[in-house]
């Protein structure tokens, strides 16, 4: 699966046309490309092949997404693609052989809905880390330019999120013993 919006989102916000390539490997071997074409603020044409192993013949898809543009509150436009299977403008579209699609036709969900309550808590945990620097040294040291009450509520939210994920983890453990 390949994030088409990543390549042409310069494109579409300058109204540039042009022609791009993106091509993958699998074990040191080729197993797929594409091609985008992109008709400035009109359509992208998504032209795509792949092979599911070495030995199998090389499959291919053409698909054509609109983009529609949206006038800004203060001047310009946003440009949007239009979902070639429901329809809908979205700022991305996904490749997923054999088809370009947006991630509710291709349902797809964000990681984080599949995190469980251990995971969380080191996501939110791992959050507070990088405001406090990014590094173990950082829970420790105020970064310079931070208030004093601001580092300790911080560091108080770290440890707490800390102590959820080992707590969770306990109970997860303790479940898995039979205790």
């Amino acid at each position: 699966m390949w994030l088409i919006d990543q390549l042409t989102d310069q494109v579409t916000r300058d109204r540039l046309s042009g022609y791009y390539t993106l091509s993958w490997n699998r074990n040191g071997q080729p197993s797929g490309s594409a091609s985008i074409r992109v008709v400035a603020g009109v359509s992208m044409t998504v032209i795509c092949q792949w092979r599911s192993d070495s030995s199998e013949d090389l499959q291919s898809m053409e698909r054509i997404v609109f983009i529609e543009n949206t006038n800004c509150a203060y001047g310009g436009s946003r440009p949007w693609f239009v979902c070639p299977d429901c329809g809908r403008r979205v700022a991305i579209v996904m490749l997923q052989k054999p088809t370009v699609a947006c991630r509710h036709c291709l349902k797809l969900t964000y990681a984080s809905c599949n995190e469980d309550q251990i995971d969380r808590s080191w996501r939110r945990r791992d959050k507070i880390k990088a405001k406090l620097g990014g590094d173990d040294k950082g829970i420790y040291l105020k970064p310079k330019g931070m208030h004093q009450r601001t580092w300790q509520r911080l560091r108080w939210q770290h440890q707490n999120a800390e102590l959820q994920g080992w707590e969770w983890m306990e109970s997860r453990l303790d479940a898995l013993r039979g205790l």
